[in-house]
């Protein structure tokens, strides 16, 4: 029945060929879309025009030129705009005012203490200890006011101050070296009960009852929130007439840290400030608003805070203060020059919401280990150095040799080669005289790699260098920035990655007298089809080296591996001896393996 719906299937097409080329069962094999292309370039009868490898590239022309016009308008209007109207009116907020109003409260019932393992245990909580073994029974037991739990035959355990899940691993050591053959559970029974003070620019101060899981955020929440003259970023944590700590909201309401590596006792205060110095920022930023600033803090935080300029906003800032008698000073800055220009109390920034068109900029994104990731705009011209210091430089523990930068157009080129490389497969196996030995010889593992490869999401990699101290003095390797550049600083990796056909591909502890050889071994050898012949090394910094001397070749003469690099050992497809196929197969086979391990890298 299956072969009689295959031939229906073809005659229906109006296509012919030979059996004797390509095998019918391999053909059913294949995924939908890529038995399409074979059909089609056998029907074509392989003459395949060179246009459909190599389109023109006029239309793309076209289309970048259309773009860059639509941004030239949309820049006019917004000037025109901006002339006519001035500055934005939209009314801004102070940044965080209306937190506390859309806060829902999470207090975890008295009775049902359903906290995480990082609950901090103190003074009258009630732990369960189960004893299982020589000696079962099941132990509740009040923190006391000592911090201690008294366990029977054990004796005293501090635990107050400790996460819940380091209390259960204490407890348990302790139950083992004076009770042998018991082991010992901890949960917690019931939490705490705490009364807390909440004082200061709150909108409801006064003494709050509550439970021992709750956090500054619950307290303030209990208290109404903050006041209109309160700050989010000086809130003191007092016990016993002392500060323990200073609190600074804008760790969560930016960041989204919500870890809290404390816990609240009753007697306890929270002591709201009064605010700092406030600025207000509107216009091309993202998150226009009314931000509270640090004593040392300056435009470059605000930015950062407010999310950086939006893309085709100008990168001059007018800064507008008021000075003695209810005058008025005004100050132009331009960026990046100027981050670090020192406000005061009051002033109102202004970004324009556009550039002229005389001076293009670009919009990048930089993540990872800098002091002061984000989106920058940059004018045309800067360079990969030029954004590293603009982001205050590099975090101890940053890579610099790992570093990645991805770029639109080397996608789009990647992207048409892949296209060129895949076509060229198809149309090399689907005319070939001994494509049915071609077929054969994969062992089922063609199939699969032909979908690999037509699904390859290009990557975009360019290869650069991020040294700043070598940057500095040879400027010849600094790379311009592209618009829309997505740069990525990893942290340092101390690791090796074997990746494909071995036994247990991840991750292995870098070690300086390794070789390639050494680490798949590690990872259990090659597997079944690992393709021995053309593995793939592939340093931090995107570099990729293709190793034809066979796994036990693979020594530090030739290359020295660095933490972070990537073994990538691909699938092997058979052993065919036909010069057609070493000469054209494993090529397209070696690409998809340098392909596949650049994207590992950059992931891991």
């Amino acid at each position: 029945m299956k072969k009689n719906i295959f031939i229906i299937f073809i005659t229906m097409s109006g296509l012919v060929f030979s059996q004797e080329n390509i095998d019918e069962d391999f053909l059913m094999s294949l995924p939908s879309e890529i038995r399409n292309d074979f059909i089609k370039e056998m029907g074509e009868n392989a003459q395949v025009e060179d246009q459909v490898f190599n389109p023109p590239n006029t239309a793309i022309r076209t289309l970048g030129a259309n773009l860059q016009q639509i941004k030239i308008d949309l820049r006019n209007i917004e000037e025109e705009l901006a002339s006519k109207k001035g500055t934005d009116t939209k009314e801004i907020t102070r940044f965080g005012a209306n937190f506390f109003n859309t806060f829902q409260s999470t207090f975890s019932p008295i009775n049902e203490p359903n906290v995480s393992p990082d609950y901090v245990v103190d003074f009258g909580d009630t732990i369960n200890i189960q004893l299982i073994g020589s000696s079962t029974e099941t132990l509740s037991e009040v923190v006391r006011a000592d911090g201690a739990v008294l366990v029977p035959d054990v004796g005293r355990i501090v635990v107050a101050g400790l996460p819940l899940a380091r209390v259960d691993d204490l407890i348990r050591s302790k139950v083992s070296e004076r009770l042998l053959g018991t082991d010992a559970f901890t949960t917690l029974a019931h939490i705490r009960e705490i009364n807390v003070l909440v004082v200061g620019s709150v909108n409801n101060p006064g003494i709050y009852r509550l439970n021992g899981a709750s956090n500054p955020l619950s307290v303030l929440n209990a208290a109404g929130g903050i006041s209109d003259g309160g700050s989010f970023r000086n809130i003191s944590h007092k016990r016993a007439g002392k500060v323990l700590r200073t609190i600074d909201l804008y760790e969560i309401l930016i960041k989204g840290d919500l870890a809290f590596g404390f816990s609240l006792r009753s007697g306890d205060s929270i002591v709201v400030n009064p605010k700092g110095k406030e600025v207000s920022i509107s216009g091309g930023i993202a998150n226009p608003a009314i931000y509270e600033l640090l004593e040392k803090e300056g435009l470059q935080e605000v930015l950062n805070y407010a999310g950086n300029l939006l893309q085709g906003a100008s990168n001059e800032i007018k800064i507008e203060r008021s000075g003695d008698k209810g005058s008025k000073q005004k100050y132009k800055v331009t960026l990046p020059s100027s981050r670090n220009f020192a406000l005061q109390n009051g002033d109102d920034i202004k970004v324009n919401n556009y550039t002229p068109i005389s001076n293009p900029i670009h919009t990048v994104e930089l993540t990872g280990e800098v002091n002061n990731p984000g989106i920058y705009t940059v004018e045309e011209g800067s360079t990969l150095s030029s954004l590293i210091k603009q982001a205050g430089g590099y975090k101890n523990g940053a890579y610099e040799y790992g570093g990645v930068l991805i770029r639109e157009s080397a996608k789009q080129v990647e992207k048409m080669i892949n296209e060129r490389i895949y076509n060229d497969m198809i149309k090399f196996i689907a005319t070939s005289a001994d494509a049915k030995e071609i077929v054969s010889g994969g062992s089922g593992t063609l199939p699969l790699i032909l979908s690999e490869f037509k699904n390859a999401e290009p990557v975009g990699r360019v290869t650069a260098e991020f040294d700043l101290d070598r940057l500095a003095t040879n400027k010849s390797l600094d790379t311009l920035l592209h618009d829309n550049d997505k740069i990525h600083i990893p942290t340092f990796s101390q690791e090796i990655f074997v990746l494909g056909e071995v036994l247990t591909p991840g991750a292995r502890l870098y070690q300086n007298d390794l070789s390639a050889s050494d680490y798949i071994e590690q990872s259990g050898g090659l597997g079944l089809y690992g393709d021995k012949e053309r593995i793939v090394v592939i340093s931090p910094n995107g570099d990729s080296y293709l190793w034809t001397g066979g796994v036990f070749a693979l020594s530090r003469s030739k290359f020295d591996l660095i933490p972070g690099s990537v073994i990538y050992v691909p699938r092997e497809i058979g052993k065919l001896g036909g010069l057609n196929y070493a000469a054209t197969i494993a090529p397209i086979f070696s690409s998809l393996a340098i392909s596949l391990a650049s994207l590992n890298s950059i992931n891991d």
